[in-house]
């Protein structure tokens, strides 16, 4: 995940931000799955925001847990109920732009979008490939709440990594496409240094290429970063008039 962000290694893999500062904040317990997790979710993004983080990017997600009467329902993916999504919505109101990942879902009984990506202020990012074709994998929106989930989408699918063992390779996923579109929105608000977390978000969807008509799968679809930026320069020039 890091490496599709910060990777620079010439010839073979730029992470879309690699010039950017990373503070690597691990929440989860890989051995089991328990509520506690997201718990330890909100104690990452709390720790996230005193040391001045900008963004997160979040590659997990909850709906089920080793003890069946912590599951969510698909009714509490309405982006306001989970502990994580209550988190996920307090960290965008303290200035951050949060990504997370829509969640690998598609072909499951469970289908769905997963917490945080819910919550109603994130940015939750849905896989494509290379020529934009919905991932078989990708977990279908909306939020129970009827709120366009995935907001929009990004290369999951076959996407460019650097394994642990540090050889270059392909991966599948939306904890893949996520932080693709995190690294990128970082460049972005990097050449719009008077946005707005919620300005920076709103451009990203506004310059996706199926904007205003969601769908369930992609969302808003694959955002234009250069669109984007336009956007953004126009909204904040409006602004300072």
């Amino acid at each position: 995940v890091l490496s599709i962000m910060g990777g620079n290694s010439p010839g073979e893999l730029i992470g879309t931000a690699p010039k950017a500062t990373y503070w690597l904040i691990r929440s989860e317990d890989h051995e089991t799955e328990f509520l506690i997790e997201e718990d330890n979710w909100v104690a990452a993004a709390e720790f996230a925001d005193s040391v001045g983080a900008d963004i997160i990017n979040s590659s997990l997600g909850y709906f089920t847990f080793n003890d069946p009467a912590m599951n969510h329902t698909y009714a509490e993916m309405d982006g306001k109920t989970t502990r994580a999504a209550r988190s996920a919505n307090i960290a965008s109101s303290r200035g951050m732009l949060v990504f997370a990942s829509a969640g690998n879902e598609g072909n499951s009984s469970w289908k769905y979008i997963i917490t945080p990506s819910d919550a109603d202020s994130v940015i939750a990012v849905g896989a494509v490939n290379k020529l934009g074709v919905p991932a078989p994998f990708t977990s279908y929106g909306p939020a129970s709440d009827g709120d366009v989930k995935p907001n929009v989408s990004a290369l999951g699918w076959n996407t460019i990594i650097q394994r642990s063992n540090g050889t270059i390779g392909t991966g599948n996923g939306t904890s893949y496409s996520s932080p693709v579109l995190a690294g990128a929105a970082a460049c972005l608000w990097q050449a719009n240094p008077a946005a707005t977390a919620s300005q920076v978000k709103s451009a990203i969807e506004q310059s996706a290429n199926l904007f205003p008509n969601a769908d369930t799968l992609v969302g808003y679809g694959i955002p234009d970063m250069v669109l984007a930026d336009r956007i953004l320069k126009e909204s904040v020039l409006k602004k300072w008039k």
